[in-house]
């Protein structure tokens, strides 16, 4: 069975300052057993120091457990330093991970390293054991999934352009800076099913918690509220077409109750939600209001800009995927809200017993809930931890900005004076040395040569660093790094230490997509004119677009109209610069149209050719169509890949199917579980030329082929 914890080693416990008189006291004459007594100490330790001096003048009077430490303390500061960079930009490294690192450290260095690291090619548990107990303050944690885009979104441009907005803003009206008209706007899901509290239950005992079903039902909650720390009436969305006041039993006074087929928040709703807050809290010219919310396309509804401007109401939008750090309601306000609405809705489940929980009793629920998570203090400290009031754009360190520095690249209109958003910590030990991939360091022989600079030579330290530019100088100026104070020179380290930002390779992204087809959403006042009118351009011109309906793209055609339609629907604007807003007439803003650089000579597969004679036999590798009748006398075509040619009388050849992944573009793939069928010559139908891969591994590769095959049926 294996060990649970680390075996507690048995340390000396007697002080130098006492095992030096002791060994004095014997030097002058006296025994060893009465300066023991008088020191309080040992025989046998202080007759092992007594003899240890006689025949060495410099033996230390304390135990040296560093004796057989792989790094030194310095050595290991600069490891906890770049385990903390990983953690801390959302690239943590595992425990595995860390004794990997920690071996090849060793190996980089010519540090020496015990046998068993050698064998697994990584550090020892009990080292990590032993380093986590030397740092108390790295500790092993499980981290929370974060996006992509929400860790690359937040980074200084973005911000510091929502700060340069809102300080503007803030000029236009005095009452946007003491905060007495300043409110933010945000929706959250109350659903019928509840996230359910912990409970107090026998231990080794299974425990569940009773929900009113498998699948919630939504009902959108907008919350509003005021940075001097009151709340708004909220809205309330229903998943109905028509509303009707008992669903808003219990609700907060004035709540307004909306109903949408979804439950979701639309651009129709939303300008009766600007109603609703324009009523609440008296915005007028005379008494503007400075309103924050994302810019989600239902808030960016053309009517209620219109009616917000008329209104006095100033419109300002946070960038996207930032909105855990700069929107109030959602950095302190939500997560009290969402714990009080759970007990709520736990609390009315005990109560009733047996009984579904429906639409109709959320209301009751959100009553309970917003009343004891929108307090004046949650909403003040919510809007200060933004720095939104009071206004501070200094709120965010670079500790902040470390996860987007994976994305950060040079800007080309930036000049090479002005310093760029987010660097990342720099060690004053690193040097200048070629990038080793991890796991190329298993032997020493394969060691790259690296430069010793003296240590203590501060000329020769300048001259030995590379050449920089102004940009990189002034980025590591303005980076805090950290210092490490060395201690006395010995001869394990006169070495220079290669850092693990020489072993690992970077955490950098590649090169910038410049093919980008649309712009990124960003922080914008949305209700001044400019904004406001290329919003309605942008508008106008995605709705003028010919639609088309989901069965008409899939409808059998004929040769000619498939000729004909071979033409994609797509409008996009360059007006905008170098990045262009496009529309198109998929939802997730993709192409569900034939693109126009199709050539129109492509062969069309129709049942009058597939059943023409095969010109030549099928051979291994081919990729084949095949049919296959059912009982009803329906066709059916597969497209498969001859594995091999049977030998057995009962089929001629082997196959693996293909399955069909689109319609649209008939794209291919190989199933998950690799399969093999026969089938007979007659079967196969016609031999399909090579096909057009793409994807890396073999489960995500797709397969088309220069061919047209939508007049042909393929099962989906």
């Amino acid at each position: 069975m294996g060990r649970t914890k680390t075996e507690n080693r048995k340390i000396g416990g007697h002080d130098a300052k006492d095992m030096k008189k002791a060994v004095d006291l014997v030097k002058n004459g006296m025994s060893i057993h009465k300066a023991a007594q008088e020191c309080n100490l040992k025989y046998s330790t202080v007759r092992r120091y007594v003899k240890k001096h006689d025949t060495q003048n410099n033996a230390g009077f304390v135990p040296n457990y560093e004796v057989n430490a792989i790094f030194s303390r310095e050595q290991e500061e600069i490891l906890k330093a770049y385990i903390s960079e990983c953690a801390l930009m959302f690239y943590g490294l595992t425990a595995k991970e860390t004794r990997q690192l920690a071996y090849q450290l060793a190996i980089a260095n010519k540090l020496k390293v015990p046998s068993s690291w050698l064998y697994n090619q990584m550090a020892g548990i009990d080292w990590l054991r032993s380093f986590r107990k030397r740092h108390s303050d790295i500790s092993l944690k499980k981290p929370e999934a974060c996006s992509l885009a929400r860790a690359t979104a937040f980074n200084r441009t973005n911000v510091q352009l929502f700060f340069n907005n809102l300080k503007e803003a803030f000029q236009r009206y005095s009452g946007f800076e003491d905060g007495t008209r300043v409110y933010n706007l945000d929706e959250t899901s109350t659903t019928t099913v509840q996230k359910p509290q912990k409970v107090l239950a026998p231990k080794r005992s299974n425990v569940c918690k009773v929900t009113s079903g498998e699948r919630g039902v939504l009902v959108t909650t907008c919350c509003i509220v005021s940075a001097t720390g009151h709340a708004l009436p909220p809205a309330m969305i229903f998943p109905r077409k028509n509303f009707k006041a008992h669903m808003l039993h219990g609700a907060p006074a004035g709540t307004l109750g909306l109903a949408s087929p979804t439950g979701w928040m639309n651009a129709e709703l939303f300008v009766e939600v600007m109603n609703h807050f324009i009523k609440h809290s008296s915005a007028s010219k005379e008494n503007p209001a400075l309103l924050i919310l994302d810019n989600h396309e239902s808030h960016l509804s053309i009517d209620a800009l219109n009616i917000a401007k008329s209104s006095g109401v100033t419109i300002l939008t946070v960038p996207p995927h930032t909105t855990t750090r700069l929107q109030p309601l959602d950095v302190g306000l939500h997560g009290p809200f969402k714990t009080f609405y759970n007990a709520a809705v736990d609390s009315w489940m005990l109560r009733n017993a047996g009984h579904a929980f429906t639409i109709y009793q959320i209301a009751e629920c959100v009553g309970q809930a917003y009343l004891k998570a929108m307090t004046p203090v949650n909403i003040i400290s919510a809007f200060k931890k933004c720095g939104i009031f009071p206004f501070d754009e200094s709120v965010f360190t670079e500790e902040d900005f470390l996860p987007s520095v994976v994305t950060d690249r040079p800007d080309p209109q930036i000049e090479d004076n002005v310093v760029p958003s987010s660097p990342s910590i720099l060690l004053d030990l690193e040097i200048e040395s070629p990038q080793i991939p991890f796991g190329a360091l298993d032997d020493s022989d394969q060691l790259p040569k690296f430069k010793q600079p003296e240590i203590n030579a501060n000329a020769q330290e300048e001259s030995a660093r590379p050449t920089m530019t102004t940009l990189e100088q002034k980025r590591q100026d303005s980076v805090p790094r950290i210092t490490i104070s060395p201690r006395p020179s010995t001869s394990r380290q006169e070495k220079t230490f290669i850092t693990p930002k020489k072993i690992r390779l970077p955490i950098k992204a590649g090169p910038r997509n410049t093919k980008r087809r649309r712009t990124l959403g960003k922080s914008m006042i949305v209700t001044d004119t400019p904004e406001k009118n290329k919003i309605e351009e942008n508008k106008k011109k995605i709705k003028g677009l010919k639609k088309v309906k989901k069965s008409d793209i899939f409808k059998k055609k004929t040769k000619k109209e498939q000729k004909m339609e071979k033409v994609e629907i797509r409008y996009c604007d360059t007006s905008s610069g170098d990045e262009t807003f496009c529309a198109s007439g998929s939802s997730s803003g993709g192409e569900i149209f034939l693109n126009d650089s199709e050539d129109d000579d492509t062969m069309i597969l129709d049942d009058e050719i597939i059943s023409k004679p095969l010109p030549k036999n099928p051979k291994v590798g081919d990729y084949v169509i095949i049919l296959i009748e059912t009982n009803k006398k329906k066709k059916y075509y597969y497209v498969a890949k001859i594995l091999e040619e049977s030998s057995e009388a009962e089929y001629d050849y082997f196959v693996s199917y293909l399955k069909l992944k689109s319609k649209v573009f008939y794209k291919f793939a190989e199933p998950v579980e690799p399969d093999m069928a026969g089938v007979f010559k007659n079967d196969i139908k016609f031999i399909l030329p090579d096909p057009n891969i793409e994807g890396s591994s073999r489960r995500q590769a797709t397969y088309t082929f220069p061919i047209n095959l939508s007049l042909l049926t393929f099962p989906f």
